[in-house]
């Protein structure tokens, strides 16, 4: 069947991944709460104070794929208890976890002490997709190397342990339920106690219990309540005593994970066969932006007795990187400066980065050259969001210049050809101080790929033998010269520096990272050399040529011994038939995720911040107040398929929310002129009155789920949730910004007025600016936060079918088995969720009395069954107390009947 989706349907657009950097930045003080890094400038500072591990060369000489985060060096500045996240938006394809650390043992030698050394081969591989422009993909893998080991999570309970481990539950002493009593009173004998497993969460009927002791994993996990993947044997007892129970019922059923009679009720623990070993799981584990990988493992010297803790960062994918991105930079060339064609692709039509060329003069102020003007020696880009953040940013030109234009002139950090850090104006379109140009980040400006010769040895030298003379200071001539590099070495270097005699290029490639323009030329490199976690006996190679020179040494058999436990790529590649061959191009983690950072343009949606319309609401008094109504209607949201095709959705499901959402509105649809403090999103959640509210509850989820999404939609763009403790249910949203409120934090009344001000009979029907709601309009139609929306439609038509109408003993879904009686039960939910059971309860207490031979239990109606239900859901439909419910009701029942 054809696509039948317009081109410039929002249905139709091109998903694009969020991005996070690997870790969060360490607040100040010893309270201070963490924070995101916003630029990727900063990160780089921060890896300054790496002594080796530095891409692309190591601070010994050696080739090297990836970056090094060290609890001495960069995680000084770093959130190292947060952990190390993922940097965008994937699968977990493959991992390895440590029970305990392996350790290489060194004895005393030459009067040297003996060494015992532990080292993590804890590791976890993720795979990325990206696309663009349509129809164009790219995947790229992620590696996160030397995690921390399962006896440090065990040692320290504070820390969170990593989602995605193959873990299982043990049911304890203090799950007690029991079967209920046969019919003829015959109770559980006393041993038969242990979990109940539902068929839905948290009052749906019991399949069965599952005895103290019993093991079983999970498929989800949704706050205190898993969803049982298998029960690894375990034999449940039956909901009844006498009962049969079927031994696979367990399977999709629910399970509570809380505490209960003092303790908890179930124990996590890792079984054996996922330690120790590389994993490859038969249906990889998705995972988003800013989830947890793990934290810095051991990983200690071989030549002294101290105790170092690291990870290992590294980006690679094959050969179609060079198509990918060229065939980006040509549709931008082809398409870029045209509206429609970025609106064809959901995406925003503005380039967020600025690129300050070399030899641009930057003035001393907004378009004033002034004199001793100061010339940039190196390539600047930063985020125009970025820039935004520092004061007097931007400027914006009085008078047009001769293009005809105003625009806006920024204040840019930068270095002289010297080294020297400058910083001055620059207009956002070239100007007649030199080039300076606006940019997307799809065009992967400034990024080159390389790929020549190199030493199989992994060395920066044409020859082992050249790095063995450098390495060891021999009498050679010029040992770090420009001509003893590999090729591909040398490519680098001219790369980093154009100029000059290469006299000591192996000196100035091994301190490159010291600089930070240099960095942030060096992680513009994507380099295409063979892993460093494959074929160790490379290494073999290496170690013979260096023992020529200082004869057998202890360390390098204990480092051979080491490479041959780290390696993993022919264990993974064996299930893995997607993972390349081990000569791979390399890209720069801090670099991508900078890059792809800037790429959603205005961070808090600027774009929206005229669309909003005053409207009113004729209450008792008549309301005027903002509304924007949104575009993207939840049954064209990708949320909705992506919840369908992993199977976490029914057709039925499906087919009721599409209906009864139509009666409520878009997903991204946010309005304020009514009592509330706003409205947001498809199930039209509010912040009520207080600053609480479900849309505040759903946010605080949102937070625990998703905290770099939090934090990029929500928290950097003025908008914050608090709760008491770990109670969603108390979340309070407060607003805070200095245009809007002066920097004060603001909720309740103050932000309810605050929300209106502009909005009156004198500008009804008009446009007005609305900063705060921009953002949240941004925020809710985030594909992070539209799979929140959807999912939590779900769990509430869930809930609603399990709720226990008035006066029965059966749920709703028992009585309502029907799309629209479902629907209509879920539509009065969203508007007026205390009315469902007293409703649902009249409408079958009116049924019963007109007919009084039949019985409350829906399971006795057999071939009448659709019968009574649709008398009993037309009565319903009607007489429901809501507003509306008759046309309501009139519009579900025409698209469900």
């Amino acid at each position: 069947m054809a696509n039948t989706t317009p081109p410039n349907s929002p249905s139709a657009r091109l998903k694009q991944l969020g991005f996070a950097f690997p870790f969060r930045k360490k607040g100040q003080g010893n309270a201070g709460s963490s924070i995101e890094f916003t630029d990727e400038h900063d990160f780089y500072k921060a890896l300054k104070q790496e002594p080796s591990g530095s891409y692309s060369v190591s601070g010994k000489g050696m080739w090297h794929g990836g970056i090094h985060v060290t609890e001495a060096g960069a995680g000084q500045f770093l959130d190292l208890k947060h952990g190390l996240r993922s940097i965008t938006e994937g699968e977990l394809v493959a991992w390895r976890l440590n029970r305990t650390y392996l350790v290489s043992e060194i004895p005393a030698q030459n009067g040297k002490p003996a060494i015992s050394a532990p080292y993590s081969t804890g590791f976890a591989l993720v795979r990325h997709t990206m696309e663009f422009p349509r129809g164009t993909t790219l995947k790229f893998f992620a590696l996160y190397m030397h995690l921390q080991d399962l006896a440090d999570y065990e040692s320290d309970t504070t820390l969170t342990r990593p989602a995605y481990w193959s873990t299982q539950f043990k049911v304890t002493g203090f799950a007690m339920d029991k079967p209920h009593a046969s019919p003829n009173g015959q109770v559980a004998p006393a041993g038969q106690q242990g979990l109940r497993v539902r068929v839905t969460k948290p009052h749906g009927t019991i399949l069965g219990i599952l005895p103290q002791g019993a093991q079983f994993s999970l498929s989800r996990r949704e706050e205190d309540w898993g969803q049982i993947k298998d029960t690894h044997g375990a034999q449940m007892f039956a909901p009844t005593v006498g009962a049969y129970v079927n031994p696979d019922a367990a399977i999709n059923g629910w399970v509570f994970l809380g505490k209960e009679n003092g303790g908890p009720v179930v124990e996590e623990i890792m079984p054996d066969s996922s330690l120790d070993c590389v994993v490859v799981p038969t249906t990889p584990v998705h995972i988003n932006a800013g989830d947890l990988i793990g934290h810095l493992g051991r990983y200690d010297s071989l030549s002294q007795q101290t105790s170092n803790r690291m990870v290992h960062i590294e980006v690679f994918c094959d050969d179609s990187i060079k198509s990918f991105i060229a065939q980006g930079q040509k549709w931008i060339a082809d398409n870029g400066a045209h509206e429609l064609a970025w609106l064809q692709l959901g995406l925003p039509k503005d380039p967020p980065i600025l690129r300050v060329d070399r030899s641009t003069t930057l003035y001393l102020a907004a378009n004033q050259p002034g004199e001793n003007p100061k010339q940039t020696g190196v390539i600047q880009v930063a985020s125009l969001a970025e820039l935004a953040r520092q004061p007097g940013n931007p400027s914006k030109e009085a008078t047009a210049e001769s293009d005809g234009q105003k625009l806006n002139w920024w204040k840019v950090d930068s270095a002289d050809a010297l080294g020297n850090d400058i910083s001055g104006w620059v207009r956002e379109q070239s100007f007649a101080g030199g080039k300076v140009t606006r940019e997307f980040a799809q065009k992967w400006v400034d990024f080159q790929t390389l790929e020549d010769a190199h030493d199989p040895t992994h060395t920066m030298f044409a020859t082992t033998k050249a790095f063995v003379d450098y390495a060891i200071g021999a009498d050679v001539p010029e040992p770090g010269a420009l001509g003893k590099l590999s090729p591909l070495m040398a490519s680098i270097y001219r790369a980093l520096y154009q100029t000059g005699d290469g006299s000591k290029a192996a000196d100035e490639l091994c301190a490159a990272a010291d600089n930070p323009w240099t960095a942030l030329r060096m992680s513009r490199l994507i380099i295409k050399h063979e892993s460093e976690w494959a074929n160790p006996d490379k290494w073999k190679q290496l170690i013979a040529e260096i023992e020529k020179q200082t004869g057998p040494q202890a360390q390098h058999e204990a480092e051979q011994k080491r490479i041959e436990k780290l390696v993993w790529w022919d264990d993974v590649k064996v299930h893995l038939t997607d993972l390349p061959g081990s000569d791979v191009f390399h890209i720069h983690p801090i670099a991508l995720a900078g890059n792809f950072l800037k790429a959603g343009g205005c961070d808090c949606g600027c774009n929206y911040v005229n669309q909003f319309n005053v409207t009113r609401w004729n209450g008792q008094v008549v309301h005027y107040g903002p509304l924007y109504m949104g575009h993207l209607a939840l049954e064209h949201s990708p949320a909705l398929r992506r919840l369908s095709d992993s199977g976490q959705m029914t057709d039925s499901e499906h087919r009721i929310l599409v209906a009864m959402s139509a009666n409520e509105g878009n997903i991204d649809g946010v309005q304020a002129y009514d009592s509330e403090i706003f409205t947001a999103g498809a199930c039209q959640k509010t912040v009520n009155a207080t600053g609480k509210g479900e849309f505040s509850t759903q946010v605080a989820e949102f937070k625990i789920s998703n905290e770099a999404a939090y934090q990029r939609l929500f928290e950097k763009c003025g908008w914050t949730v608090e709760t008491q403790g770990a109670d969603s249910r108390t979340a309070k949203m407060y607003y805070q910004d200095t245009e809007v409120t002066g920097a004060v934090k603001i909720t309740g009344d103050e932000l309810h007025a605050k929300l209106r001000e502009g909005c009156s009979a004198a500008t009804f029907g008009m446009k007005i600016k609305q900063k705060p709601l921009a953002s949240i309009v941004n925020a809710i139609i985030s594909d992070e936060f539209q799979d929140k929306q959807a999912k939590d439609f779900v769990d509430r038509l869930r809930k609603v079918i399990a709720l226990i109408p008035d006066g029965y003993a059966y749920s709703v879904g028992e009585y309502f088995k029907s799309d629209l009686g479902r629907a209509a039960a879920l539509d009065q939910h969203v508007n007026r969720p205390n009315n469902v059971v007293k409703d649902v309860g009249s409408a079958l207490k009116a049924f019963f009395l007109t007919h009084p031979s039949v019985q409350a239990d829906p399971s006795t109606w057999g071939q009448s069954r659709i019968t009574y239900e649709s008398q009993i859901v037309a009565y319903y439909g009607e007489h429901r107390h809501m507003n509306d419910c008759h046309v309501r009701f009139g519009k579900l029942r025409s698209k469900l009947s």
